[in-house]
């Protein structure tokens, strides 16, 4: 799939134009379908409403192909935390996702998914983050077989 270079998170140039001039973190899960693939759907499944969702037909014109709709996205984002540390972001994640990783891995693999877990960090230039990743949260990435972005943006 294209997201990682024509998509990216799929709520961040909001946040990011929201938080300016602080520190905040927080974690995207985006799950994407390169196909036509209903993601309401998700929402009954998980019993977990969306950030965001968007079928394929409801989403932008690819800028690499203008007769292609980008990919189809359910999201969701965790609380926003005032730190430098990734922790609570990523504690608040897994809370979310409790009970819901094998719903999510079943959807993936029966309708072509990807699951991309977007780190959002924005920081001012003497307060660096702290970017690390537990077993847990290792061990989560690895049985979605996901992909992890990190966005930085410096004050």
């Amino acid at each position: 799939m294209s997201h990682l270079t024509s998509f990216g998170c799929v709520l961040c140039r909001y946040n990011r134009r929201r938080f300016f001039g602080e520190k905040w973190v927080y974690i995207e899960m985006n799950l994407f379908f390169d196909n036509d693939f209903d993601v309401y759907k998700i929402e009954k499944e998980l019993n977990i409403k969306p950030s965001d969702c968007k079928r394929r037909n409801e989403t932008r014109m690819s800028p690499f192909d203008k007769n292609k709709h980008l990919e189809a996205y359910w999201s969701l984002v965790t609380n926003t935390f005032e730190e430098l540390d990734i922790k609570p972001a990523i504690d608040d994640l897994l809370k979310m996702l409790e009970g819901k990783l094998q719903i999510i891995k079943k959807i993936c693999e029966e309708n072509n998914g990807e699951v991309c877990f977007e780190i959002v960090s924005i920081f001012e230039r003497d307060n660096l983050p702290a970017i690390y990743f537990e077993k847990r949260f290792l061990s989560i990435v690895n049985y979605l077989d996901a992909v992890i972005d990190i966005d930085m943006y410096l004050n």
